[in-house]
This record gives structure tokens, sequence and C-alpha cells, in this order.
């Protein structure tokens, strides 16, 4: 079971996430960046299907949680639950399944600009994937 904890920095947040499988890891971020955010919908009528390539798991996990970010903030999408479908060193593809952002249903705390490389982390010890992200607010 993946879980996750925000992070507090001078001027940003971060993400601390963690699971049994790199896929699980990912999915944490993203609960934790829409956390971040503000909140989480329970209505999933919708999905977005995503793909992305990378050259390693970082870029992947910060283009990840760029789109993301860009899904919400420039087309009004509020996820709500992700599943990876593929994750492998060079490409994810992934459903993102929420619902049109509606601001009487939907809490927004903080604005996020960007999903930065400061202090990126990714590893895997043992049997835990574990990643650290921070966020320009």
């Amino acid at each position: 079971m993946g879980n996750y904890q925000i992070l507090e920095h001078t001027a940003d947040m971060g993400i601390e996430a963690w699971g049994e499988s790199s896929g699980e890891m990912f999915v944490q971020a993203a609960r934790g960046l829409m956390d971040i955010i503000g909140g989480e919908t329970e209505t999933l009528g919708e999905e977005r299907l995503i793909e992305i390539r990378g050259e390693d798991f970082e870029e992947i996990l910060i283009r990840w949680l760029n789109e993301i970010l860009f899904l919400f903030e420039s087309r009004g999408f509020f996820p709500g639950e992700f599943e990876i479908m593929v994750l492998e060193d060079h490409f994810l593809r992934a459903r993102v399944m929420g619902e049109q952002f509606d601001s009487n249903r939907h809490r927004v705390e903080r604005e996020v600009k960007a999903v930065t490389y400061h202090q990126l982390k990714v590893e895997k010890s043992g049997n835990e994937w574990r990643a650290r992200i921070y966020l320009d607010l």
C-alpha cells in the first residue's frame, strides 16, 4: 500500500511519495499534488489518457505531475483518481479519472505554478519505491 506526505520548504511545498511499485509511487505523488492544490473529487465521470516519454523515472515523474497540473489549470479538469497502465524506464501511459472543475463543489487552497527538479529524488530501496518532489507555489 502506498502513501505520501506533504513536505514544508521555505518558499515551496514538497511531496514525499512511496509505494510497493514504481507505479504506486507515481499514483501517490499525483494524490499528494491534488492534496496540495486543495482536495479531491468523488465524481469520476470523465477520464483522460496520458502518455509521457522521458530520459529516466525522474523526468517522467516531473512530466507526469506537470501534465496533471496542466489538465487542471488549462483544461479545467479536476482529477480524482489515477491509474498507471504502463511504466517503463522511458515511458508512462496512465489514466486520470475526474470531472470538470466546479467552484461550487471543488475547493482550491493553493496555486501550484510548476513541479520542479529542485532536490528531486527517485529511488528504490528493497521492496519500496520512494520519491521526493518540490512544487513552485
